[in-house]
């Protein structure tokens, strides 16, 4: 996979890493253009071999594709997100099952588990060519009562998916967001043996 032209100019790796894993980022710019039903399913059928505790497997993607429904998932984000989402052609809901199947007791890493199978399916929209975005910004007790939402499951975040469209169609505001972000050196994020405090002064605010 050859490295998108504002990765290269963005984002230089400390380590060789597959380009995949530098090519994915999160635009906020996207096109109207639909995303076949196969394309779509490998997608999620990349999500679903994440690993989780006990193979409980807790990840449920709720998905909006047709216009009522992107309207209606649109409807759940806050203001700020609805500015540049509303163009997405795929709105997805993550929930996580809270409690384990096979015994009914409290499942301590259900949002790891979920946050593992968004990221496979993340990294599987790049291989595709598509982007996704995650959000917080959003209702989540709106999402419960609209989609039925049962008590045993928590929602947990939202994401725009698609191929991506032109930085001009944004809003003024976000235009200069759109570039891929950087990140922490190793140096910040890896301790041997134990933890340890990063001073404030050696820490790269990206």
């Amino acid at each position: 996979m050859e490295l998108l032209p504002e990765v290269k100019e963005h984002r230089v790796p400390q380590y060789p890493v597959d380009n995949l894993f530098l090519n994915r980022w999160s635009p906020r710019a996207f096109s109207s253009q639909p995303v076949p039903d196969d394309v779509l399913n490998q997608i999620f059928e990349a999500a679903r071999w994440a690993a989780s505790s006990y193979n409980e497997q807790p990840w449920r993607f709720l998905v909006a594709k047709t216009p009522a429904d992107l309207e209606k998932f649109n409807s759940f984000l806050v203001p700020a997100n609805q500015a540049w989402a509303k163009d997405a052609p795929i709105l997805i809901v993550t929930l996580g099952k809270k409690t384990f199947t096979h015994n009914g007791t409290d499942n301590s890493v259900y949002k790891h588990d979920v946050g593992a199978a968004s990221a496979y399916m993340a990294l599987a929209a790049t291989q595709h060519g598509l982007h996704a975005h995650g959000m917080a910004g959003f209702d989540g007790e709106m999402v419960r009562a609209t989609l039925g939402v049962p008590s045993d499951y928590d929602v947990i975040a939202m994401w725009a998916l698609g191929y991506r469209g032109e930085t001009s169609q944004l809003p003024e505001g976000y235009q200069g967001l759109e570039f891929p972000s950087d990140r922490r050196p190793l140096s910040e994020i890896v301790f041997e043996g134990g933890f340890r405090e990063v001073p404030a002064d050696d820490t790269q605010q990206q």
